[in-house]
């Protein structure tokens, strides 16, 4: 009974996503939400055309919605597979881990698989989770173990004493969970200037990444393993658990070159993921939260005044500003300078859409776009708002 009712839920899901169309989702209110998925997507995985945006952003949405289902449904923890070479997850009761997980496939599943399995952990997260989740958790938590009078200890990320708090766990037995890949740890502080956090290449742009896990391992000298969750094609859900090589790694490297090292290798194994299904991973809504660019946007840009309107001059798309149009109609631009979105004309987008790839002209000759006539003052206005820029 309980397997038709997640088979109509799933059926559900594909019914209303797939079948909103672009105007739709306008009148939901959620162009905005589309758009800066969309410009996640484009800064991290450029090779996705505009024609395939709206198809992965559907599934990027399936996925994301279907793991919220998934944790209502417990009799698919009986049909996970764990792929568990190293035996990790068995060692666990006796020797406590940390456990680095990523929001891919479905995710939740793999704190429900730890406690069916009554492995001892607690959970580290931000406290907006406890907030609006905590309640959830906790119910799915007793459920699972069949006890009422039972928790599941959380513990909140912003805590500052909490390294000292998980050693300490760790200590007694109890491992260690983190999502990773959330949007704890973004503070105030321009991430430059915060030492907390570590800047790494990430698909083909960067990101800002903590590096506490790594300093716990290092701190802790618990074994430290990874555990990444993915849905397969027929909706079966698979888990692996990979160890982390921290042994060698300490002995090879002070205690500065391993955190670093080690947050990188944590973030290679969700990047290696991601190019494979991109579509999996609930990141994309937030991810711009990751990165800062105030460095790349103090680059010099000639005064406008210093242009040479009778010479030839190259102009392209400044490479944060990106257009979108699904529908032949609506044309918008988003730019990752401040993640402002713009609903545009149609002629303007023809413009900057020329201007993706560099382009010489001579500012004082006559410039046809489409059959439509640009002129020189309408040119330098978009080089001043930084649409277009000159290269050389």
């Amino acid at each position: 009974m309980e397997n038709t009712a997640y088979l109509q839920n799933v059926q559900n899901l594909r019914k209303n996503i797939y079948k909103t169309n672009f105007n739709e989702i306008e009148n939901m209110g959620l162009l905005g939400t589309y758009l800066m998925v969309s410009a996640n997507l484009l800064a991290y995985l450029p090779e996705f055309s505009n024609d395939d945006q709206y198809r992965i952003i559907q599934d990027i949405q399936f996925h994301r919605a279907l793991s919220n289902v998934d944790q209502h449904y417990l009799s698919l923890l009986n049909e996970v597979k764990i792929i568990d070479k190293s035996n990790i997850l068995e060692n666990s009761r006796y020797n406590s881990h940390i456990f680095v997980t990523y929001h891919t496939g479905s995710y939740r599943m793999f704190i429900q698989h730890l406690i069916k399995e009554k492995i001892p952990f607690c959970l580290v997260t931000e406290e907006r989770f406890k907030k609006e989740q905590g309640e959830v958790a906790q119910k799915i938590f007793r459920e699972i173990r069949e006890n009422q009078n039972e928790d599941l200890e959380i513990l909140i990320a912003e805590n500052p004493r909490l390294i000292f708090e998980l050693i300490s766990r760790l200590k007694n037995g109890i491992s260690v969970v983190f999502y990773i890949d959330g949007n704890t740890g973004v503070t105030e502080k321009k991430l430059d200037d915060n030492k907390n956090l570590l800047r790494i290449n990430f698909l083909s742009h960067h990101i800002y990444a903590r590096q506490g896990i790594a300093l716990l391992a290092y701190l802790s000298k618990s074994p430290l393993a990874i555990a990444i969750a993915k849905r397969n094609k027929n909706l079966s859900n698979t888990i692996q658990i990979k160890p982390v090589p921290t042994i060698g790694m300490m002995k090879k490297y002070n205690r500065n070159d391993f955190t670093k090292n080690i947050t990188q290798k944590l973030y290679r194994e969700l990047e290696n993921f991601l190019k494979k299904s991109p579509e999996q991973w609930e990141g994309w809504f937030y991810i711009d939260k990751f990165f800062q660019m105030d460095n790349v946007f103090n680059e010099f840009i000639k005064p406008t005044e210093a242009l040479e309107f009778s010479m030839p001059v190259t102009l392209v798309l400044d490479q944060f500003a990106h257009l979108s149009n699904l529908d032949g109609e609506n044309c918008f631009l988003i730019t990752r300078r401040n993640f402002q979105i713009m609903k545009i004309t149609k002629p303007l987008f023809e413009v900057l859409n020329f201007f993706k790839a560099p382009r010489q002209i001579i500012l004082n000759k006559r410039l046809l776009i489409n059959n439509q006539e640009i002129d020189k003052e309408f040119l330098i206005d978009l080089i001043e708002l930084k649409f277009l820029k000159e290269v050389q």
